[in-house]
C-alpha cells in the first residue's frame, strides 16, 4: 500500500500513520504534550529545519490536531493541541513504555515520566478485555463494520492468525 492510500484504508492504524506516522511529527507531538506551543521553541527543541517543521505543523493544523491561536505576547501565534491532539498522549505513553522496556541498557540514562501528584511511574499500559483479563496478540480478532454500527454487526477479517484457527 502506498503512503497516499493510507488515508482511505479501513485500518485505523493506517489512517493514524497517514496523519502522524513520521519521526518529526511524533517529536512535535511529544513536545506539544510537554507544553511547547511556539514555532521557535519546537525548532530549538527538535533541531528540525524550519521548512520541514513548518510543513509538519501546517499538516497537523489541517488534520485538526493543532489549532492556531494568537500569542499572548502579541507578536506571533501558538500551536495549541485540540482534543484530538491531546488524546494522542496515550499513544506516546505506550511508545515510551515500549522503548523503556526494550531499547535501553541498565546503565544508560533514560528520560522517564512520573505522576506529578505521587512521584510514581504510571502502570504499564496493556489491553484489558471487557471481562478484566489482559489481552495478548493471540486474543485479538480483527473485524470490520461501519464506524457507526454496533460491534455485533461486524464481520471478521481474513488474517493469517484467523486462517490458522
Amino acid at each position: 500500500m502506498k503512503r497516499g492510500e493510507l488515508v482511505n484504508s479501513a485500518c485505523p492504524i493506517d489512517r493514524s500513520l497517514s496523519e502522524v506516522g513520521d519521526t518529526w511529527t511524533l517529536q512535535i507531538l511529544r513536545d506539544a504534550l510537554h507544553g511547547v506551543t511556539r514555532f521557535t521553541d519546537f525548532s530549538k527543541h527538535i533541531g528540525l529545519a524550519t521548512n520541514v517543521l513548518s510543513a509538519r505543523l501546517q499538516k497537523l493544523v489541517a488534520v485538526g490536531i493543532f489549532e492556531i491561536r494568537d500569542s499572548e505576547l502579541g507578536n506571533s501565534h501558538e500551536y495549541v493541541l485540540t482534543e484530538k491532539g491531546r488524546d494522542f498522549h496515550t499513544v506516546l505513553a505506550a511508545l515510551r513504555q515500549w522503548g523503556q522496556k526494550h531499547l535501553f541498557d541498565d546503565d544508560e540514562p533514560m528520560n522517564r515520566v512520573i505522576d506529578a501528584r505521587t512521584g510514581q511511574p504510571p502502570r504499564p499500559m496493556t489491553l484489558i478485555a471487557e471481562d478484566g483479563r489482559e489481552m495478548t496478540p493471540d486474543d485479538i480478532l480483527v473485524v470490520q463494520s461501519r464506524a457507526a454500527d454496533p460491534i455485533e454487526s461486524a464481520v471478521p477479517i481474513e488474517t493469517p492468525r484467523r486462517r490458522q484457527s
